[in-house]
């Protein structure tokens, strides 16, 4: 077919075509030349697959001194020259006739801060917790006073236990006893167990508590009998439960309650002094932000390397 009973489009992607080996020749890549393009038609749809001939492999930029090199290049100089450098006279292949195992370029060694011995968000080491067991923490953990200097002699200092009760606005609006004794009792006794909280003898199912956890449940029932195991989950009847940042009146609040009754168990009674707030976020603010900044010096804690509070105490010492 001559070029005249050629249509416009075909003299154009001649043209096209023409320019193109044209551009690969100034390259001095005339044999990387494009193959012609298969058309695969898919579902109704056609899509071009171009095919490089005989391309020359990728450079590959060496980091080291800026020069290129191809990667068959780099193969090559690996299975030809032995580790020192030097050229191996068995080329290629070894004396076996096999060929040689590429060497592959290993990556730095990076030390996650577990290997180095360090701790990651709060995370006890295992240097740290041979220091619990053994009891000495010298280099590894800090007490407060040791960590926080003469700023410590402003904190609060506690032994990790609550000596108070329920607020005594709240029990008096809830009809709570005066003391953990009298108001179990009044509400019909019982022997406590964790199997058998609410003291009736009767082991609570998931069914009984209707979709939510059992721990939450068994909560809600004890509102005047267990008051503390209450408001470890619930807020007052009537009073929103609040999330997030804890805002500034409510640090001075935790404090405040902290100097007065000490701090550290029986959070769900701490919390009744806090209102909005439940006694299992007054612990994990305790924890994460209170020991950590300074603001209460607890004997059961030590401060690791990261600034994170690490319980030390006995987890045998009463009720939460």
């Amino acid at each position: 077919m001559s070029k005249a009973e050629l249509s416009e489009y075909e003299l154009q992607r001649l043209e096209n075509i023409r320019q193109n080996q044209e551009l690969l020749q100034a390259l001095n890549l005339s044999g990387g030349t494009l193959a012609p393009a298969k058309v695969v038609v898919n579902r109704g749809r056609a899509k071009a697959r171009g095919r490089r001939s005989e391309a020359k492999p990728r450079a590959r930029i060496d980091k080291e001194n800026g020069s290129a090199s191809s990667a068959d290049d780099s193969d090559y100089a690996d299975s030809k020259h032995g580790a020192d450098g030097a050229e191996s006279s068995d080329g290629e292949f070894g004396s076996t006739g096999k060929r040689r195992a590429r060497r592959t370029k290993q990556p730095a060694t990076r030390r996650s801060k577990r290997l180095r011995g360090e701790s990651i968000d709060g995370e006890v080491t295992a240097a740290e917790t041979q220091a619990i067991e053994t009891n000495d923490f010298t280099g590894v953990l800090q007490t407060g006073d040791e960590r926080f200097g003469s700023s410590a002699a402003q904190a609060v200092h506690v032994t990790g236990h609550y000596s108070g009760w329920v607020e005594p606005g709240v029990m008096q609006r809830l009809g709570i006893q005066g003391t953990a004794a009298a108001a179990w009792e009044s509400e019909g006794g019982g022997k406590f167990s964790f199997a058998d909280p609410l003291g009736t003898g009767k082991k609570v199912s998931k069914r009984a508590a209707g979709g939510q956890s059992v721990a939450k449940y068994v909560a809600s029932k004890l509102l005047k009998k267990n008051p503390n195991s209450y408001f470890y989950r619930h807020t007052e009847p009537g009073v929103e439960q609040w999330t997030g940042e804890w805002t500034e009146e409510e640090t001075e609040m935790f404090l405040r309650v902290a100097k007065e009754f000490g701090c550290g168990d029986k959070w769900g009674l701490f919390s009744t002094y806090i209102p909005h707030r439940v006694g299992y976020q007054c612990s994990n603010y305790y924890r994460q932000y209170v020991i950590p900044a300074g603001w209460i010096i607890d004997e059961n804690y030590r401060i690791d390397g990261s600034g994170s509070a690490v319980y030390v105490g006995s987890h045998r010492r009463g009720a939460r």
